[in-house]
């Protein structure tokens, strides 16, 4: 009987869930409650990375050998307009490194 709790938790958890799933921030002073706002949350959900008024849906992922990381292409929306990038997150002792052409920015993992 003290499996059923654990079943049940583990069900709970979509079946979609990456390996990047979770709220973060950039920094302290950031709020982890609202998500894509100025200064909110920053999150990846079900395959898709929300920033601070966008979201960028990732497919084609392809695993970065030998490292805690994926590459993936991003379609991206926000403020109006529609545009394509590359996009690799990659796990690091901070939390999330989500790297782009000529930037990197780390993300801190909301408490």
């Amino acid at each position: 009987m003290r499996l059923a709790p654990l079943l049940l938790a583990s069900l709970a958890v979509p079946a979609t869930a990456g390996p990047f799933d979770g709220l973060y921030r950039a920094g302290e002073g950031w709020d982890c409650k609202s998500v894509g706002s100025d200064g909110g949350a920053l999150a990846v959900r079900d395959d898709v990375f929300y920033g601070v008024e966008s979201a960028c849906r990732l497919t084609n992922p392809v695993a970065v050998n030998g490292m805690s990381a994926v590459l993936y292409d991003a379609e991206c929306s926000g403020e109006g307009e529609s545009y394509a990038k590359r996009m690799m997150l990659m796990r690091v002792p901070e939390g999330l490194a989500v790297i782009e052409d000529g930037f990197v920015n780390v993300l801190e993992p909301c408490p």
